[in-house]
């Protein structure tokens, strides 16, 4: 996979374990190889009785256009990636998303992130906010794009019973931060309330 590095990350939230895989690209270092980063992805969804087929994707080669993150969805065997095109410009951020549902089908958008709002939008419009936050700086990843797939994966597992949620389904992201807020609050857990605090700031405007 070219793009870089899969830097992967797996959160927990209060005393619910869900785990999320995905990775941050750089150009410079390489850290976890992709058949280890696939091992771990696998063990993960095997953690949570969850078989995942689904398939990391990285940068563009066709279009050398460049992977900023990519994520797994577990429970949907699917996978999302975010690219930088090459004639971005940080000035009027426009990405292009990608998914892959879990019979490979392929679904390509431009989302111009200036016209996403964090009440009323999909996960791919979510990835692209939250990963433009990321590359303009006042974030890390684990702060945006990170928290971003941790909200989703709650939601997924609070909406068990009725199917899973797709890339496509638009949801009020700021309602789901703040139940998840509310449930740290009642854990006791103040550092992991203040950390979903700060990106509800990203988010509530």
């Amino acid at each position: 996979m070219n793009g870089g590095y899969k830097k992967l990350n797996f959160d927990r939230i209060g005393t619910k374990g869900y785990p999320i895989a995905g990775y941050e690209t750089k150009k410079t270092e390489r850290n976890v190889s992709g058949e280890n980063f696939a091992k771990q992805v696998a063990e993960a969804a095997q953690a949570t009785g969850q078989a995942s087929t689904a398939i990391l994707h990285g940068s563009d080669e066709k279009t050398e256009d460049i992977a900023i993150c990519s994520g797994v969805d577990i429970v949907n065997n699917s996978s999302i990636t975010v690219y930088k095109t090459q004639d971005f410009d940080p000035g009027n951020p426009v990405y292009k998303v990608k998914t892959w549902d879990k019979d490979g089908n392929v679904t390509e958008r431009m989302i111009d992130v200036s016209k996403v709002d964090p009440k009323n939008c999909d996960t791919a419009e979510m990835y692209a906010y939250t990963s433009n936050l990321k590359e303009s700086g006042k974030g890390s990843f684990e702060d945006t794009v990170l928290k971003a797939a941790v909200a989703k994966a709650v939601k997924n597992a609070e909406q068990r019973s009725y199917g899973s949620w797709s890339f496509s389904t638009n949801m009020n992201w700021v309602d789901i931060v703040k139940d998840i807020m509310q449930s740290e609050y009642s854990y006791g857990d103040l550092k992991g309330y203040m950390e979903w605090q700060k990106f509800l700031g990203f988010l509530d405007k």
